[in-house]
């Protein structure tokens, strides 16, 4: 669906190939300013600099009018770090999800639309939280509204970009059980964490960034198990064990 060859942001980020659609499980790991959170951000068109080719379904975008990124919009969506900022604090969770539907040129829910409880229920939210804002919510709870919010413009691709970096782990490990289950409803997922202990069971591939440049990809238990890259074997002996 998504395909990135050589993709560059400046200094940030050099010559990264990505295949991205329905059944990737794909996590990106590097150390910080490896370029991760660029990546995330230039798969959704937020990233100006943008060089090389990203193509949807064959069209190319990258030097495209940006009505041309509209598409992309709807079938791959981004989940924030940072919920608390991500989502307006003025907005209760039900106008958020309906902005993203409609942004995403699709119908508002209705006030009293089932689909805006099934949407809360698949992310293990009571359909009472809708009428809520943020402030209101758990750091738990404001994670799980931010994907509800994604899954609201009905995605093929979703990027998540280290959800569970400021949760306890306990919570942490409820967030990743959710994107394994949006897995298994066919929702591509590209996975940007810190914790490489989250990503064996939730994605199939790892690719690592160092300096900005992919330096090894792979089966996850293969990389994680025998990295090849100086980077990556860092980040293995630097993850925490029992």
């Amino acid at each position: 669906m998504l395909v990135g060859r050589g993709l560059t942001v400046g200094e940030r980020l050099r010559g990264v190939d990505l295949e991205l659609g329905r059944s990737t499980g794909l996590a990106v790991i590097g150390r910080s300013g490896s370029g991760k959170s660029t990546l995330a951000r230039a798969l959704v068109g937020l990233e100006p600099e943008l060089a090389g080719s990203l193509r949807l379904a064959g069209r190319e975008l990258v030097g495209s009018p940006r009505a041309a990124w509209a598409e992309l919009r709807a079938r791959v969506q981004l989940v924030w770090q940072d919920p608390a900022t991500a989502l307006d604090p003025n907005l209760t969770i039900r106008r958020s999800i309906d902005e993203a539907r409609l942004l995403a040129g699709r119908d508002r829910y209705g006030r009293d639309d089932p689909r805006a409880a099934a949407l809360m229920e698949r992310v293990a939210l009571g359909p009472e939280l809708l009428g809520r804002v943020p402030g209101a919510l758990s750091g738990g709870q404001r994670q799980r509204a931010a994907i509800a919010r994604a899954l609201a413009a009905e995605p093929e691709l979703l990027i998540v970009d280290e959800i569970t970096s400021a949760l306890d782990r306990p919570v942490a490990w409820t967030i990743v059980d959710l994107l394994r289950s949006l897995r298994t409803a066919s929702i591509g997922l590209v996975m940007i964490s810190h914790d490489l202990s989250f990503l064996p069971g939730t994605v199939e591939d790892v690719l690592v960034l160092a300096g900005g440049r992919p330096v090894e990809s792979g089966p996850v238990t293969s990389v994680l198990t025998a990295p090849q890259a100086a980077a990556t074997r860092a980040l293995v002996d630097a993850a925490p064990r029992l």
